[in-house]
């Protein structure tokens, strides 16, 4: 949680403080859909979120009450992680995403209707998954599949640190052409994994450079390039990921990043 903030929604234990957006939301759910437009660095990209953390969220209501976060081993990235800044800046993602994984959970095949509705419509052509949030099991990674098989021409990409999950689907042959699957890598955590999956075409590494990259990346992700003068922590660039592509795009493996 961050002190400086004035306004804080969401803390460390997963309490989520009153607040309009809150106040307002309902818990019945009619529909799921991608977000048209997702963080400042995405750009232009639909998206699909869940509960970023391994903790429980408090006070919300309805089915969505005391639900717990998608993450596991959060330890390794807690540090960087971009969500538990935005959860206060946009208090009403963490209803969004609450709701998303409810259904991923509870309600697949809506979750699969909805999304193949949203996509036939033809507007959109590339999909991030997991811009907050974790792929929890094989039926949850088995529903991305079975829509990039059904919307060939749309380019879906997943960032994951559930390495096991993953190289079921990668090595069984299961994952589609138009499918990038992502290894999110910070420190040793995920090498081993990556090194395991590295030959097929549609995979890649994700890596956060801290000093002590493990895995040899050629380059970096352009959006943060440049220290602020006054600390360590990097400016954002005006490039986002809509104008890159260099994760779901390029013939490079494997992507640095200074900061998320």
């Amino acid at each position: 949680m961050r002190k400086n903030s004035k306004k804080v929604f969401y803390d460390d234990k997963g309490i989520v403080k009153p607040h309009a957006s809150i106040k307002k939301y309902s818990h019945k759910i009619d529909k799921y859909k991608l977000e048209k437009k997702g963080n400042s660095k995405m750009g232009a990209i639909a998206c699909w979120s869940t509960l970023m953390g391994d903790f429980v969220y408090k006070n919300l209501k309805g089915v969505l009450h005391d639900i717990t976060g998608t993450c596991h081993n959060c330890e390794a990235c807690k540090t960087s992680c971009y969500v538990r800044h935005s959860y206060n800046v946009r208090p009403a993602a963490i209803l969004n995403h609450a709701k998303n994984t409810w259904g991923m959970r509870n309600d697949r095949s809506k979750v699969a209707a909805d999304i193949a509705q949203q996509l036939s419509r033809g507007n959109i052509s590339i999909v991030r998954i997991n811009a907050s949030g974790e792929i929890e099991n094989e039926d949850q990674f088995a529903l991305w599949c079975t829509l990039a098989y059904s919307f060939k021409d749309v380019k879906f990409y997943i960032y994951t640190k559930n390495y096991p999950v993953a190289e079921h689907f990668l090595l069984n042959g299961l994952v589609p052409k138009n499918f990038v699957v992502v290894y999110s890598v910070w420190g040793k955590y995920g090498v081993a994994e990556y090194e395991r999956v590295k030959h097929l075409p549609n995979v890649k590494a994700f890596v956060f450079d801290d000093g002590n990259m493990q895995l040899n990346a050629k380059v970096h992700c352009p959006a943060y390039v440049e220290k602020f003068k006054t600390s360590d922590k990097y400016k954002r660039t005006d490039i986002h990921c809509i104008d890159c592509k260099l994760c779901f795009n390029s013939k490079v493996k494997v992507i640095a990043c200074h900061d998320h």
